[in-house]
Protein backbone atom coordinates (compact mmCIF):
# COMPACT_ATOMS: atom_id res chain seq x y z
CA UNK A 1 0.00 0.00 0.00
CA UNK A 2 1.53 3.18 -1.02
CA UNK A 3 0.64 6.22 0.96
CA UNK A 4 0.25 10.02 0.00
CA UNK A 5 -1.52 12.96 0.54
CA UNK A 6 -3.97 15.39 -0.96
CA UNK A 7 -3.21 19.23 -0.75
CA UNK A 8 -5.82 21.57 -0.35
CA UNK A 9 -4.51 25.24 -0.55
CA UNK A 10 -6.01 29.13 0.16
CA UNK A 11 -9.45 27.94 0.85
CA UNK A 12 -11.02 31.53 1.69
CA UNK A 13 -12.80 31.14 5.30
CA UNK A 14 -15.44 34.32 6.15
CA UNK A 15 -15.08 33.61 9.87
CA UNK A 16 -17.15 35.07 13.41
CA UNK A 17 -13.80 34.19 15.27
CA UNK A 18 -11.91 36.83 17.54
CA UNK A 19 -11.27 38.01 20.92
CA UNK A 20 -13.14 41.33 19.93
CA UNK A 21 -17.02 41.47 19.57
CA UNK A 22 -16.61 42.89 16.30
CA UNK A 23 -14.95 40.09 15.33
CA UNK A 24 -17.47 38.08 16.05
CA UNK A 25 -20.33 39.77 14.63
CA UNK A 26 -19.23 41.03 11.51
CA UNK A 27 -16.17 38.44 10.44
CA UNK A 28 -12.84 38.59 8.74
CA UNK A 29 -11.32 36.25 6.26
CA UNK A 30 -9.43 33.36 7.27
CA UNK A 31 -7.24 31.28 4.57
CA UNK A 32 -7.24 27.42 5.06
CA UNK A 33 -4.54 25.34 4.10
CA UNK A 34 -5.31 21.34 4.70
CA UNK A 35 -3.19 18.02 3.93
CA UNK A 36 -5.00 14.89 3.91
CA UNK A 37 -3.04 11.61 4.29
CA UNK A 38 -5.20 8.39 2.70
CA UNK A 39 -4.48 5.13 0.61
CA UNK A 40 -5.06 6.42 -2.65
CA UNK A 41 -4.10 3.07 -4.18
CA UNK A 42 -7.58 1.89 -5.89
CA UNK A 43 -8.44 5.66 -7.14
CA UNK A 44 -4.45 5.43 -8.90
CA UNK A 45 -5.08 2.42 -10.36
CA UNK A 46 -8.72 2.17 -11.61
CA UNK A 47 -9.92 5.81 -11.58
CA UNK A 48 -12.57 5.59 -8.88
CA UNK A 49 -13.94 8.59 -7.49
CA UNK A 50 -15.75 6.76 -5.08
CA UNK A 51 -11.78 5.66 -3.21
CA UNK A 52 -10.64 8.96 -3.16
CA UNK A 53 -11.10 11.97 -0.77
CA UNK A 54 -13.95 14.40 -2.60
CA UNK A 55 -12.01 17.97 -1.94
CA UNK A 56 -14.74 19.59 -3.38
CA UNK A 57 -16.92 18.20 -0.74
CA UNK A 58 -14.48 18.94 1.78
CA UNK A 59 -14.32 22.76 0.89
CA UNK A 60 -17.95 22.64 0.57
CA UNK A 61 -18.95 21.75 4.34
CA UNK A 62 -15.77 24.25 5.70
CA UNK A 63 -16.54 27.02 3.88
CA UNK A 64 -20.75 26.37 4.98
CA UNK A 65 -19.33 25.77 8.81
CA UNK A 66 -17.90 28.85 8.65
CA UNK A 67 -21.46 30.80 7.86
CA UNK A 68 -22.89 29.07 11.30
CA UNK A 69 -20.00 29.26 13.83
CA UNK A 70 -18.63 31.37 16.27
CA UNK A 71 -15.62 31.60 18.55
CA UNK A 72 -13.00 33.93 20.46
CA UNK A 73 -9.97 31.96 19.12
CA UNK A 74 -7.87 29.96 16.10
CA UNK A 75 -7.50 27.45 18.80
CA UNK A 76 -11.06 26.52 18.76
CA UNK A 77 -12.22 27.22 15.01
CA UNK A 78 -9.19 25.01 14.17
CA UNK A 79 -10.16 22.07 15.86
CA UNK A 80 -13.52 22.22 14.62
CA UNK A 81 -12.15 21.84 11.52
CA UNK A 82 -10.31 19.15 11.84
CA UNK A 83 -13.82 17.50 13.50
CA UNK A 84 -15.63 17.88 10.44
CA UNK A 85 -13.51 16.66 8.06
CA UNK A 86 -12.22 13.59 10.09
CA UNK A 87 -15.86 12.65 11.25
CA UNK A 88 -16.84 13.31 7.27
CA UNK A 89 -14.44 11.96 5.13
CA UNK A 90 -11.95 9.66 7.93
CA UNK A 91 -8.86 10.45 6.03
CA UNK A 92 -5.66 8.71 8.12
CA UNK A 93 -3.95 11.65 9.00
CA UNK A 94 -4.81 15.32 9.14
CA UNK A 95 -2.85 18.57 8.96
CA UNK A 96 -3.79 22.29 8.92
CA UNK A 97 -3.14 25.94 8.70
CA UNK A 98 -5.44 28.41 9.25
CA UNK A 99 -4.76 31.94 9.02
CA UNK A 100 -5.93 34.87 10.32
CA UNK A 101 -5.45 37.66 7.59
CA UNK A 102 -5.67 40.80 9.36
CA UNK A 103 -5.49 40.29 12.93
CA UNK A 104 -6.78 44.06 14.46
CA UNK A 105 -3.84 44.64 16.32
CA UNK A 106 -2.51 48.28 16.07
CA UNK A 107 0.75 48.22 14.87
CA UNK A 108 0.39 45.33 13.06
CA UNK A 109 0.28 43.98 9.46
CA UNK A 110 1.26 40.44 9.59
CA UNK A 111 -0.82 37.46 9.52
CA UNK A 112 -1.36 35.13 12.51
CA UNK A 113 -1.67 31.06 11.89
CA UNK A 114 -2.27 28.03 13.74
CA UNK A 115 -1.23 24.58 12.37
CA UNK A 116 -2.73 21.69 13.66
CA UNK A 117 -1.94 17.93 13.14
CA UNK A 118 -4.98 14.87 13.52
CA UNK A 119 -3.48 11.12 13.33
CA UNK A 120 -5.44 8.19 13.92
Amino acid sequence: MKKGFLKIEKIELWARVGVLEHERKLGQLFNLDILLWSDFDSCSENDDIKSTLDYSLIIQKVKSHSKIFSCFTIEKYSEEIIKIIRIGFNPDRIKITLTKCRPPIDGFNGKVSIVKYFEK
